[in-house]
């Protein structure tokens, strides 16, 4: 944990976390969140978590899905006070069973990105298929060498299996997007496996009825490309196709509306110049990143986002703008490094 965090820790419950939320009060936090679950689970928000989050916003805050919050800003020349933007990715149904209810009942909107050949159950997401073949083994019979990544033989194990899912992963993401593809082709063949018919229950996805009662609901569902690759790993033709054809199939589906964006994956490496534009002219209000900085949303077609979940620190330091703060002060520091340094080289 770095120096601020450890000073957030330290006096955001005594206060700080309301100094944070006065000093950003005109910049709008957006926070991400991904899946849910009725109890505590790895990678998952429970649903006592979420709830406690949802009354805490709803208390102290100025609640909007993101789309609001454009169109606010495009009619007024300004953003709220005190704004922020409950957005979460994908589109799983476990949002539908354990989130939206919390929303519901607190009468607090949000964004949802829906990945629309998901939502048609013609793509599964691909982190999802590691997961499902790691789970599906108990051992590597022989050592398996696909491209730079080696899985030794042995036992598959709850202690091991979270490093060997990390390391496919992080190699899958390094991938351009038809290699990818192969890649996770080989490494089911290597495994001896084959992927069901349909997707599993554990990776559900939700369908256009419970998206159009979302979108009856107050809920703004957001495009997040057809099937889900990192853009910064496509030419710019597939962009076009994948974000196009996200934006083609929300209206065919849930009507002609005002939508947002959001990057699959969502980093700096998953970007390339010609993106925001091709976003723009596919009909899409603004995007969002998956990773927070010190530009907040000062560019509309590329706003940054804070993590949430069930930490409840992060969910804290996100909400109240201190992480944004603290962001905000380690770009000043460089900069001002920066030129301290360039006045030597004069």
């Amino acid at each position: 944990m770095g120096l601020f965090s450890r000073i957030i820790r330290t006096f955001g419950p005594v206060g700080g976390y309301e100094v944070a939320r006065q000093i950003c009060r005109s910049q709008p936090r957006i926070l991400m969140y991904h899946r849910f679950s009725s109890a505590p689970a790895e990678g998952k928000c429970s649903s006592k978590h979420f709830e406690d989050q949802v009354k805490h916003i709803k208390r102290n805050y100025n609640p909007f899905s993101l789309i609001g919050l454009m169109e606010y800003q495009r009619e007024h020349g300004r953003f709220p006070p005190h704004a922020v933007v409950i957005t979460v990715d994908d589109g799983y149904r476990d949002f539908y069973q354990y989130a939206f209810p919390i929303l519901k009942k607190y009468d607090v909107p949000a964004t949802l990105f829906a990945t629309t050949g998901f939502i048609e159950r013609e793509h599964w997401l691909w982190p999802d298929k590691i997961t499902w073949l790691l789970n599906e083994v108990s051992e590597i019979p022989e050592t398996i060498q696909i491209d730079l990544i080696e899985l030794p033989s042995g036992p598959v194990s709850a202690e091991n299996r979270p490093v060997y899912w990390k390391r496919l992963n992080d190699h899958a993401l390094s991938l351009p997007d038809q290699e990818k593809q192969q890649f996770i082709g080989e490494l089911t063949l290597r495994l001896n496996t084959a992927f069901p018919l349909s997707i599993p229950g554990a990776y559900e996805p939700l369908n256009w009825e419970e998206l159009r009662e979302l979108q009856d609901s107050g809920i703004e569902i957001g495009g997040h490309t057809v099937t889900h690759p990192s853009l910064g790993r496509v030419d710019e033709e597939q962009a076009k196709e994948e974000i196009f054809g996200c934006m083609e199939s929300l209206t065919k589906n849930l009507g002609e509306r005002p939508r947002t964006f959001c990057y699959p994956n969502g980093q700096p490496s998953d970007f390339k110049p010609f993106l925001p534009g091709i976003v723009e002219r596919a009909g899409f209000y603004g995007a969002v990143t998956a990773f927070p900085d010190a530009r907040g949303v000062a560019e509309p077609y590329l706003m940054r986002r804070h993590a949430s979940g069930d930490d409840m620190f992060q969910f804290f330091k996100s909400v109240s703008g201190a992480e944004l703060i603290g962001l905000q002060l380690r770009s000043e520091v460089r900069l001002g490094m920066g030129a301290v340094v360039a006045s030597y080289g004069r």
